[in-house]
């Protein structure tokens, strides 16, 4: 029996050991843990120190650097910079309306060709035999012939050899009226002297086109105001065969002039404004293409691009 005791008290003894080695090794585990966790917090509030401290140096740079610039701007080299911009707004403004009168005096002369010196003589050769040539005028790139002829064809006949002279650019109006000599001329129109007119009647013609010559284009912008005409840059004019096709489409739809951008808001073409629907489809094509049957004078109209999105 005392030998089973003693035993008995060995295993316990034993166990307890264990219990208390195993207790051990958890509470030092546990220390250890715990010493990681304050480490980690340590480390996380340096961190977050650090970053604060950071932030805050770099704010007080920032707010030193705006102190340092508002001192330079309120100093005296910057101080008569708002009074100096506008000044040169206003030498902009004086010398864009000085640019735009010069070229609108250029303007009336690049529209204006001079007719061929030439051209009386081909005219002369182009009058049939049973024809003359009353009154004719040249004014521009128009000529006008009034005369009579002692046929009815004898007009669309000089038409054709002017024509093949390359005279007109385009076809020509021909009037013809008929007269009756009974009914227009007396006896002594018909008796002159010694002649005799025995024609019982003719016709007076006359032929109206434009002369095979160049076309010109004129463009103009000026900013969309009621109250007074502001020019946005000078008047641009370009030169282009009879007939032929023209487009616009560099600075159209969208223009920069004195470092503000601008959108086209409405265009007029030979004092007659583009009616809504040809103008919505300019702007989506961002293009404006006509035939240049004769000179036209081209204004576009625009409005700041801020105030067009608003």
């Amino acid at each position: 029996m005392a030998k089973a005791n003693a035993i008995n008290k060995r295993l316990l003894a034993k166990k307890d050991m264990n219990f208390f080695a195993e207790f051990t090794a958890n509470a030092a585990k546990q220390a250890r843990m715990l010493g990681y966790g304050v480490a980690a917090g340590f480390l996380v509030v340096f961190v977050v120190l650090t970053f604060i401290i950071a932030f805050f140096i770099r704010n007080q740079l920032i707010k030193q650097s705006i102190k340092d610039l508002t001192d330079t701007l309120n100093g005296p080299e910057y101080a008569g910079l708002e009074q100096e911009a506008a000044l040169l707004t206003e030498e902009l403004n004086d010398r864009t309306n000085y640019f735009f009168a010069l070229t609108q005096m250029r303007q009336q002369v690049d529209m204006i060709d001079p007719a061929s010196t030439n051209l009386p003589d081909v005219i002369a050769k182009c009058i049939p035999n049973d024809s003359f040539i009353s009154t004719y005028q040249i004014t521009n790139s128009q000529l006008s012939l009034a005369g009579s002829s002692f046929t009815y064809y004898s007009p669309v006949e000089m038409v054709n050899m002017l024509n093949n002279n390359d005279v007109f650019s385009t076809r020509p109006t021909i009037s013809t009226t008929r007269h009756a000599l009974t009914e227009d001329m007396s006896v002594e129109d018909i008796i002159a002297g010694d002649t005799v007119n025995a024609v019982n009647n003719y016709y007076d013609f006359q032929i109206s086109g434009l002369l095979v010559s160049s076309v010109h284009i004129s463009v103009t912008r000026y900013l969309d105001n009621s109250e007074k005409v502001v020019a946005l840059g000078g008047v641009e004019t370009t030169t282009h065969q009879a007939g032929s096709s023209y487009t616009l489409d560099q600075n159209f739809v969208t223009y920069t002039y004195g470092g503000v951008n601008y959108k086209l808001s409405k265009i007029y073409v030979n004092g007659v404004q583009v009616d809504s629907a040809s103008f919505t489809d300019i702007v989506e094509h961002n293009a404006y293409t006509d035939v240049a049957r004769s000179n036209a004078d081209i204004r576009l109209y625009y409005v700041p691009a801020e105030a067009a999105e608003g």
